[in-house]
């Protein structure tokens, strides 16, 4: 018979801060889960899930119990969960008891029982992870961006962030995985981006003058429009069909030459952003269809790609231990990360 979850639960953030060898009991959402098989052809599992502290990435090995708690009927005598229920776990919510382990020196976090619980009592939108910065905060970052442009593009990005795309603009992730994988990660993600931008675009005027600041900020912020169509979070971060099989870049460049001939944006202004849209992943196996040809496409698709290595590296280092100062492999940014510290004056040259 399984054991009743403990009231003494950690956070997923918790979790992460433990060393190899400990257990650990919480009830977080399922954002994924993917059966596969291991060198000696046996089955295991690897899972995520969050909750508002954060995510975090398991395996569940065979020997692993999967139990049904999901009525009051089940909940102290706890049912099997069959194999069919366990594929359709993704966006519900479990409880989960694990421990840590030691694998090629980083700990790795192992789920030894998982019951699905009660939806109802534990509603998985309560645990779904958001932006550290305050809605409100983002906002207002975005107000501030949009009122330093000139009056023609000001009046557009009004136009597109007043209607429906903007509402859903600051709703959705920026990513399932790798970077702003939460709730309000693609405003978060885009302001960032648009910030750091336009700080380029002001220092390089000195010596670049006809850059066009405006451009920058409007192709910056719009840069990833196509993900309102491509994420959703249902309740926890999700790729939707067009997103998987037409992919944001496309989906964005449409979206944006409709909007753009909505609001009679002139021909010469449209192609400037929409060339920023089409060519901000720098580089044709990045999945951009051309190349950044322009002063501001190559400052947007620099500021871009900043913003995502500098997560992966505050994502990849945040759970460090003590005395540890080099990351796990990050396989999206392919490479380990060093977060420098006083340990490294005590190593030998």
């Amino acid at each position: 018979m399984a054991a009743p979850i403990s009231a003494k639960l950690l956070r997923t953030s918790d979790v992460r801060a433990l060393t190899a060898g400990e257990t650990f009991k919480g009830i977080y959402a399922v954002n994924n889960i993917q059966k596969k098989t291991d060198k000696n052809g046996k089955p295991y599992w690897e899972m995520t899930v969050s909750d508002e502290h954060g995510i975090l990435n398991a395996k569940i090995w065979s020997d692993a119990g999967w139990w049904d708690r999901s009525d009051a009927e089940l909940e102290n005598r706890p049912a099997l969960l069959t194999d069919d229920r366990i594929n359709r776990l993704k966006g519900q919510v479990v409880g989960i008891t694990g421990k840590t382990a030691d694998f090629r020196g980083q700990v790795q976090y192992n789920f030894n029982a998982i019951s699905l619980l009660d939806q109802e009592k534990f509603p998985a939108s309560k645990l779904t992870p958001r932006s550290g910065v305050p809605l409100s905060i983002l906002e207002s970052r975005l107000n501030d961006l949009i009122e330093g442009c000139s009056a023609e593009i000001r009046d557009f990005l009004r136009f597109a962030f007043d209607g429906p795309g903007g509402k859903y603009f600051k709703e959705v992730p920026a990513a399932v995985t790798n970077h702003h994988a939460y709730a309000h990660g693609l405003l978060e993600h885009s302001i960032t981006v648009t910030e750091a931008a336009r700080s380029l675009a002001v220092s390089y005027k000195q010596i670049y003058p006809s850059i066009d600041i405006s451009i920058v900020i409007a192709g910056a912020l719009l840069h990833d429009w196509g993900k309102i169509a491509s994420y959703s979070m249902s309740p926890v971060p999700e790729v939707t069909l067009r997103g998987a099989v037409l992919d944001h870049i496309a989906i964005g460049y449409a979206e944006f030459t409709k909007l753009s001939e909505e609001a009679g944006l002139p021909l010469g202004v449209s192609t400037q952003i929409g060339h920023i849209l089409l060519s901000h992943h720098g580089q044709k196996e990045f999945g951009s269809p051309v190349l950044p040809a322009t002063l501001e496409a190559l400052i947007v698709a620099s500021a871009d790609e900043l913003d995502f290595r500098l997560f992966c590296w505050k994502d990849a280092t945040s759970d460090l231990a003590v005395g540890q100062n080099i990351s796990a492999y990050h396989y999206a940014a392919q490479r380990r990360f060093w977060r420098p510290g006083d340990s490294w004056e005590n190593e030998s040259s």
